[in-house]
């Protein structure tokens, strides 16, 4: 399978037999398109219901069945939530109980990937 990382950043991913690889970013980045609905304000803090939409052109790599495509989880879950099926695998890092972190706690890597 080809992967293409539409996430700013590398996504590493430790293998069952313990070696890494590293996806670098494609350099597009698959963002949805958010419309804000201005609900109140909280001790002066505007709170806002925020709905995601699918942006106007979808990337042709989401049409490729040979394709798995890395985004965010937030976008892949955002995706699945409009309902849209498409040709490529899209995936997210799993960052919660499959990420690799530092000694610091900060993710420095996952061992398996996340799809919905």
């Amino acid at each position: 399978m080809n992967f293409i990382n539409m996430t700013p950043h590398p996504v590493v991913i430790r293998k069952k037999d313990g070696s890494e690889i590293t996806i670098e970013p494609s350099g597009q980045v698959f963002r949805l398109d958010e419309e804000d609905e201005r609900l109140h304000d909280i001790d002066g803090i505007e709170l806002v219901y925020r709905k995601f939409k699918l942006p106007d052109s979808i990337p042709p790599e989401f049409s490729d069945p040979q394709v798995v495509v890395i985004v965010s989880l937030p976008a892949l879950m955002a995706l699945k939530a409009t309902g849209v099926s498409f040709d490529a695998l899209i995936v997210a890092p799993d960052t919660g109980s499959g990420a690799i972190r530092d000694s610091q706690g900060r993710i420095v890597g996952t061992t398996r990937l996340i799809t919905m």
